[in-house]
């Protein structure tokens, strides 16, 4: 669409030049990784080209790179191929975790041991004294999101791996939210990491599951076939996304940080902006202590007694591109289940929107938002009933 206003980055991120070019490159090129003439040779050395980029990224060796379609098959992989393995049966995981989590934990509690959902505070993060009071000598296995999708608040991976440890149990990390800004030191002692391409600027279809030394003898592969990827992974890879994944990951570890920063500003321009504009709001994970650099959700007209719900306000600006919770939950009916977590009124979270910026944002991108928000919201007020008081907004 012209002149789209694309704030959804948090579903997916637009792909960088070089990550199309490496992207692109690759698809010219013919050849099985897996074959052994010159063909499979080059398709083979673009894997490697890619895995070693992904490693420095997460300060790993390439070996623990294992190459998967989806930062929901690399969830799987960690959470079914451990426990599948281990002698213990217990896993925990918050309620504010990826459904790709917290579905496949139910499924595994039914059939292998049980499970605890830890809840979140007001700031959406991880109590650590409740999950130290739920540890013990049968816990296989804690699984956080390391930066939520809907709020962006990073969780204290320090102080819950710490306490896993201490009991003998493995930490996965899901940090795919996490990785477009750079390498980060959270992430260092976490036995197993997922990071996704097509958060991180890279094509879609291409993911992996970061696997330290600590849990690689532990897992147990979920796809069996010509044991690719150290036997972790069978299946021809798809080198060309691959590809264009490690070009991304060159990218996040070259200019991530600075990125972030410029990214931070912008968010904060948007914030003032929908307070003017808008005005009538409320910023949900804003007393976190850390939270990623792009992401800002509000829920707008708290305090007018008729309903302007999120999902009503963002039909009526199709020019923008946002979202009312997390892309991987889409057509899930009601309020956001994070938010709830988090103590937000049902009422509040169904005015709730996700706006999530990316490096390739713009000021104008900003502005435009601000002004589509806050002509829409007066609009549908008004066709609501509610008071006319932004007449500026209509002209």
């Amino acid at each position: 669409m012209a002149n789209l206003i694309y704030l959804d980055a948090a579903a997916s991120t637009p792909i960088a030049p070089e990550a199309l070019e490496a992207t692109v490159r690759a698809l010219k090129q013919t050849g099985n990784a897996g074959a052994s003439h010159a063909a499979g040779l080059a398709a083979a050395a673009l894997l490697d080209s890619a895995r070693e980029a992904v490693a420095e990224l997460l300060r790993v060796g390439p070996a623990g790179v294992t190459f998967v379609a989806s930062a929901t098959e690399a969830n799987n992989l960690a959470l079914r191929g451990l426990v599948r393995r281990s002698g213990r049966c217990d896993i925990v995981t918050s309620v504010a975790d990826h459904p790709s989590v917290l579905a496949t934990v139910e499924q595994l509690a039914s059939e292998h041991g049980t499970s605890h959902a830890l809840g979140v505070g007001k700031t959406g993060e991880i109590d650590v004294d409740q999950l130290e009071a739920v540890l013990s000598s049968n816990t296989a296995l804690v699984s956080v999101h390391a930066a939520n999708n809907e709020t962006g608040v990073i969780q204290p991976l320090d102080k819950i791996v710490e306490r896993a440890h201490e009991v003998g149990a493995l930490v996965h990390a899901d940090a795919s939210q996490l990785m477009a800004w750079g390498a980060h030191s959270i992430l260092d002692e976490c036995d197993m990491v997922t990071v996704s391409s097509h958060k991180m600027h890279g094509p879609q279809g291409a993911a992996a599951l970061i696997v330290r030394p600590t849990a690689r003898n532990r897992l147990r592969p979920q796809l069996t076939g010509g044991g690719q990827e150290r036997g972790l992974r069978s299946g021809s890879a798809n080198s060309a996304a691959i590809a264009g994944f490690g070009a991304a990951a060159e990218l996040a570890l070259s200019s991530g940080y600075e990125s972030a920063e410029a990214v931070r500003a912008l968010r904060r321009k948007l914030l003032v902006g929908l307070k003017s504009s808008v005005g009538d709001l409320v910023e949900h994970g804003a007393d976190a202590v850390r939270r990623l650099p792009g992401i800002l959700n509000v829920a707008v007209g708290i305090n007018w007694s008729e309903s302007v719900e999120s999902e009503a306000l963002l039909a009526r600006l199709p020019r923008l591109a946002a979202s009312t919770g997390s892309a991987c939950h889409a057509g899930a009916p009601g309020p956001s289940p994070v938010l709830l977590a988090m103590g937000v009124s049902d009422w509040e979270a169904s005015r709730s929107i996700r706006l999530s910026l990316s490096r390739y944002t713009t000021n104008e991108d900003v502005e435009a938002a601000i002004g589509e928000l806050g002509r829409g919201y007066v609009e549908l007020v008004h066709l609501l009933g509610g008071p006319k008081s932004e007449e500026r907004f209509l002209s």
